[in-house]
C-alpha cells in the first residue's frame, strides 16, 4: 500500500494490487503528483471531511469522466454549499452524516463526528484500517480562557470515546497536529496515541510548520507503532 502526501491535508493511498485508490481532502498540488496518481488508478474514491476551503476543492469534480471515480465521499454538511455551484445529478456522489456508514464491494467506510464542522472518516480496504481525521483534533488555542479550552477538551473527548470503541486499533492515523495554535498544540495527537493502538501516525494540517509538528517525541505513544514524516509530494510505502 503506497500513501502520498499530495499537500496540507491531501492524501492518495493505493492499494497493494493498485485495483483502488482513496483520495483524502484535496486542495493544492504544488508538487504535481495527483494527475500521475490518477492515470494509474483502476477505480478512485474522493471523500472530502467538510467544507473549508482547504479542504473542499471543486477541481475534484472535473476528474469525472476522465479518470475512474467510484464515489465521492462528502460530509453532508457540504451538501448546501455544493449544490449552489456544482451539478451533482449525474455525479457518483454520496453525502455522509456523522455516525453513517457506506461500503461496497471494494471499502467500507464510517463517519465521525468532528471538533470542527464535517466528519472524519475511518476506512476499510485489504485489511487495512485508515483513519483520516478532516479536520478533528482539540482546537484549544494559545490564550483561550479555561472554560472555552474545557469544552474544547470534553468535546474532543466524547469523539474519540466514540472513535476507541468503534475501532481500538487502527493500522494509519491521518491527524492534524497545528503549531499555530500555541500552547498545548499536540494534545489531541497525544490522547488519540493514548487510546487508539495505532500502527502508524502521520501529521498533516502543519500550514508550512512541519519541523515543529514532526517532534514527536513531544506526543508520540511508546510501543505503539511509529511516526512518520510524509513531505508534500512525497511516497512511503507500508505492508
Amino acid at each position: 500500500m503506497r500513501i502520498t502526501c499530495i499537500g496540507h491535508s491531501g492524501f492518495a493511498i493505493e492499494s497493494s494490487d493498485g485495483s483502488a485508490t482513496l483520495i483524502f481532502d484535496y486542495y493544492t498540488d504544488h508538487a504535481g503528483v495527483i494527475e500521475s496518481i490518477l492515470e494509474r488508478a483502476q477505480r478512485v474514491y474522493v471523500f472530502v471531511s467538510h467544507s473549508h476551503r482547504d479542504h473542499l476543492c471543486h477541481d475534484i469534480f472535473d476528474w469525472h469522466g476522465h479518470y475512474p471515480i467510484a464515489r465521492y465521499v462528502i460530509a453532508n454538511e457540504c451538501r448546501r454549499k455544493l449544490k449552489r455551484a456544482i451539478d451533482l445529478d449525474n455525479l457518483p456522489v454520496t453525502f455522509l452524516h456523522h455516525d453513517e456508514d457506506w461500503n461496497d464491494e471494494r471499502i467500507a467506510v464510517h463517519a465521525f463526528n468532528s471538533t470542527d464542522v464535517g466528519v472524519s472518516y475511518l476506512v476499510d480496504m485489504d485489511g487495512k484500517r485508515l483513519y483520516h481525521a478532516g479536520d478533528y483534533t482539540c482546537w484549544v488555542m494559545e490564550g483561550d480562557n479555561e472554560t472555552a479550552a474545557r469544552k474544547a477538551r470534553g468535546d474532543f473527548n466524547v469523539i474519540l470515546k466514540a472513535i476507541a470503541r468503534h475501532a481500538p486499533e487502527i493500522d494509519v492515523v491521518m491527524m492534524p497536529v497545528v503549531p499555530n495554535m500555541g500552547g498545548d498544540f499536540t494534545y489531541g495527537a497525544r490522547e488519540l496515541l493514548k487510546a487508539v493502538r495505532c500502527s502508524l501516525f502521520i501529521p498533516m494540517h502543519m500550514w508550512g510548520r512541519d519541523r515543529e509538528a514532526t517532534k514527536f517525541e513531544l506526543y508520540r505513544n511508546p510501543g505503539y507503532g511509529r511516526c512518520a514524516h510524509i513531505a508534500e509530494g512525497t511516497s512511503i510505502e507500508i505492508s
